[in-house]
């Protein structure tokens, strides 16, 4: 039998008891499920919460409340005008008209059979399949990923969303999706027992609630740490599915992905607004690079690739407009070489201070992050052009 995907229904409603013939139809419909129950009046902010992280299609809201359900109802209209709203109420002209002057036409009332239900919730799924299909929405997914392994993908994730989680009103969610080297808990100093495992193993009952407890939190940036169970491979739609909800949840994720292109890292990269594949100046990190990108390529990644060179020589041959000219990417920028500050942190299991150099240049990737415009890549030269005349005059004056 073909899996219908039915539609997702939020109940608010603080009486107990007087709704149970509601419930009970939308168990027993085949276009809906109640994804979650709220016993009482949520506050705008948990409000907001709920509406990003369940984004329901049906929303039915409890009247015994005038005033707190006609704020919900207003709330709804301005943040998710796609929801249907469907009032719970008792049935007199005072009610109704108020409704009506709110924007809900639909409503069943405590006294209402089965039947009636029934029919009110086939006439919202019908309301629903002709609602026009709305663009994606919620927060941006970007993804790091290594050109080769020790190239310090992890350290910049790292760094750069707790810097992007300190900018203003910016929900910053990373999440380590290395199973087999994840350094995130190491650098944050991570005690925690729950991790990507258990996010994917519970992700279609994920709801508000059930993450607070999944999410580690340092400072203003929520974490989610690789369990580092490689022998387990990871399934690619429960990441999607995960992968969705962090979207609806913060308005920027960042990902850290080991480097190995499997079916789960290239599905992840394909929901990334920007893929960021961390590089150095290595002739073998080159080498590794060149073969990486043709293989986004061939996933259609080229619009949202970016180069981040790492541990940058500004007098090194390979500059970084010649890495760009060799790759046919552009150079998003270059994070220089300093090699003491880093180590330090790395052998202490701490993030490098913002007011330092390597710090200023990971606020500023943070800024370029959460920053809405999209850079086209330049276009793709032919790989023998960058062997000709700029880089064989450099070899041959220092020789």
């Amino acid at each position: 039998m073909m899996n219908v995907q039915k539609l997702n229904c939020v109940l608010i409603a603080p009486r107990e008891g007087q709704h149970t013939l509601l419930r009970e139809a939308i168990f027993g419909s085949c276009a809906f499920e109640l994804s979650e129950w709220i016993k009482e009046y949520p506050d705008e902010a948990a409000l907001l919460r709920m509406l990003r992280l369940s984004a329901p299609d049906l929303l039915i809201v409890d009247f015994m409340e005038m005033p707190r359900a006609l704020r919900i109802v207003a709330l709804v209209q301005e943040h998710a005008p796609n929801t249907e709203i469907l009032a719970l109420c008792e049935e007199n002209i005072s009610v109704l008209s108020t409704l009506l002057r709110a924007g809900v036409r639909d409503y069943v009332t405590t006294s209402s059979d089965r039947s009636d239900i029934e029919a009110t919730l086939k006439v919202q799924a019908e309301k629903l399949s002709l609602r026009p299909t709305a663009p994606p929405s919620g927060g941006d997914i970007v993804s790091f990923l290594p050109a080769k392994p020790g190239s310090g993908a992890s350290t910049i994730a790292a760094n750069a969303a707790f810097a992007a989680s300190r900018l203003a009103s910016k929900r910053t969610l990373l999440a380590d999706f290395d199973r087999n080297a994840g350094v995130l808990s190491f650098l944050f100093k991570l005690r925690t027992e729950r991790t990507l495992r258990d996010a994917l193993i519970n992700v279609d009952e994920m709801d508000v609630e059930m993450w607070s407890k999944l999410r580690s939190q340092v400072g203003d940036l929520d974490v989610l740490p690789a369990d580092l169970d490689g022998a387990s491979l990871m399934d690619s739609t429960r990441a999607t599915k995960l992968i969705h909800f962090f979207r609806r949840a913060y308005d920027l994720t960042c990902l850290d992905l080991s480097g190995h292109l499997d079916s789960t890292t290239v599905d992840a990269l394909l929901e990334s607004k920007r893929v960021y594949i961390v590089c150095t100046q290595e002739l073998a990190c080159q080498h590794l690079l060149l073969r990486k990108l043709e293989r986004l390529r061939r996933a259609g990644l080229d619009k949202q690739m970016r180069l981040i060179v790492n541990r940058f020589l500004p007098r090194h041959v390979m500059t970084a407009e010649r890495i760009s000219k060799l790759v046919g990417v552009p150079v998003e920028m270059t994070i220089l070489n300093d090699y003491e500050t880093a180590n330090c942190s790395m052998e202490n299991g701490a993030l490098i201070k913002m007011d330092s150099t390597l710090g200023k240049s990971y606020k500023k990737l943070a800024e370029i992050m959460v920053d809405s415009r999209i850079d086209m890549p330049r276009n793709k030269p032919r790989f023998l052009e960058f062997f000709s005349q700029p880089f064989l005059r450099s070899t041959t004056e220092s020789a």
